[in-house]
């Protein structure tokens, strides 16, 4: 809560970007896939897989950072139109680690949401909360740091499918 106000506070004092699109150069990655389930089957996507969708920057604090990153990656939107899932309600988000929560579309329509698969320029690491990782603009929106809303930032995903 407190580092929410701070955000806040910091963000009224300092101009952070917005979600912008971005080209990327080619980079190493951990090694990880995001695994999609629409009508029945599965479609993994690597980092480098991901980022072919189009790769979007947004730099912002974190509910674990003190400091702003620069973020990295695709946004849930496009990942979940090439996969046919965007008219779904809801979406099961599952971890490496198998923490899991459901997220309903209020979540990635009215925040930005991006899949990050890079921080400050490098492939996003299991250390850093990534390889794959669920970030939102905590910079322009507070309110995705709030506590209440931490459990939609994801890190280390794994799979996503639509709740029914």
């Amino acid at each position: 809560m407190l580092r929410a106000l701070f955000a806040t506070i910091l963000f009224a004092a300092t101009a952070v970007q917005a979600m912008e699109p971005i080209d990327v150069k080619k980079t190493r990655f951990a090694k990880a896939e995001l695994t999609v389930t629409a009508d029945g089957e599965d479609q993994s996507f690597t980092p480098a897989e991901l980022e072919q969708l189009g790769t979007y920057a947004m730099t912002t604090y974190t509910p674990w950072r003190e400091s702003p990153a620069e973020f990295v990656g695709v946004r849930l939107t496009d990942l979940l139109s090439a996969t046919g899932l965007e008219d779904v309600s809801a979406i099961r988000v599952v971890a490496e680690n198998d923490y899991a929560i459901t997220m309903e579309r209020d979540v990635w329509t009215n925040h930005d949401l991006l899949i990050a698969t890079r921080v400050d320029g490098r492939g996003h690491t299991r250390r850093a909360r990534g390889p794959i990782q669920f970030v939102f603009n905590m910079s322009q929106d507070p309110v995705t740091g709030d506590e209440d809303f931490q459990s939609n930032w994801v890190w280390m995903a794994a799979r996503i499918e639509p709740v029914e």
